[in-house]
């Protein structure tokens, strides 16, 4: 059986209220070659529950489910161990896409063969308007750190040999902005990445919990990824960076 041309990983703990939109966006996918990896970070609600009803009978979907709470890092890398296909997304438990979320990354890839990065808009936090672009590293490098890119790791669709080539992982050791390390980690290896303007991810604003990370837990969390950035001597931090 040959590998799929995408895989995407989908990270959901304690999804009640939300795995079945997200899931079933997925299913309505116009790309068809694709597998979708979830992994059950040891919900103690159904979600376990619907994830095996809405993915009954479509062999294009796999569990993975902890036995105890690993978080979200630990969920990706899972996923991400468990990929097959040639291009690597990620979609949290708690958001949803449209149908042609695979087929705008598979166009944009098909047009500008040399990327190694393509970024696609998004509805909901931090939603930066721009028209559509093309990033060398260094202008990537600073729109992930405060730009239209973003650290996300949901707004992006990541080459997967590229990943497991230099054996990037998320942090499990940090629980904030482990995205954003994994994206800078990402563009040390990038020399062009594409920024499309069609908004195809719905990144659900969840106040409260988000709230938390507003102020002070930010610029700490900020401040231990950039000393792990430089402790790695990343070649991608720019003076900017380097100067924090």
């Amino acid at each position: 059986m040959s590998a799929p041309l995408f895989s995407v990983v989908v990270p959901a703990y304690n999804q009640h209220k939300f795995i079945n939109p997200c899931l079933t966006s997925l299913q309505q996918q116009t790309v068809t070659d694709f597998e979708v990896i979830v992994v059950n970070d040891c919900s103690t609600d159904d979600t376990g529950d619907q994830i095996a009803a809405l993915i009954k009978g479509d062999a294009r979907f796999h569990v993975i489910t902890f036995d105890r709470n690993r978080g979200v890092s630990a969920a990706r890398n899972a996923g991400m161990a468990a990929a097959k296909g040639k291009y690597l997304c990620f979609v949290d438990g708690d958001d949803w896409v449209e149908p042609n979320f695979l087929a705008a990354f598979l166009s944009a890839y098909q047009a500008a063969p040399k990327s190694q990065l393509v970024i696609c808009g998004h509805f909901g936090y931090l939603a930066v308007p721009s028209p559509a672009k093309t990033y060398d590293q260094k202008d990537l490098v600073t729109n992930i750190n405060f730009g239209t890119v973003g650290g996300f790791s949901w707004n992006k669709c990541f080459i997967r040999s590229i990943i497991t080539t230099h054996h990037l992982t998320f942090n499990e050791e940090i629980s904030f902005l482990e995205d954003q390390l994994f994206a800078f980690r990402y563009a040390d290896y990038v020399q062009s990445a594409e920024l499309l303007t069609d908004k195809t991810y719905h990144y659900r604003w969840r106040f409260r919990s988000n709230l938390s990370h507003i102020g002070i837990p930010f610029f700490a969390a900020r401040r231990k990824m950039m000393k792990i950035l430089k402790q790695e001597s990343k070649r991608t931090l720019s003076e900017d960076l380097n100067n924090q």
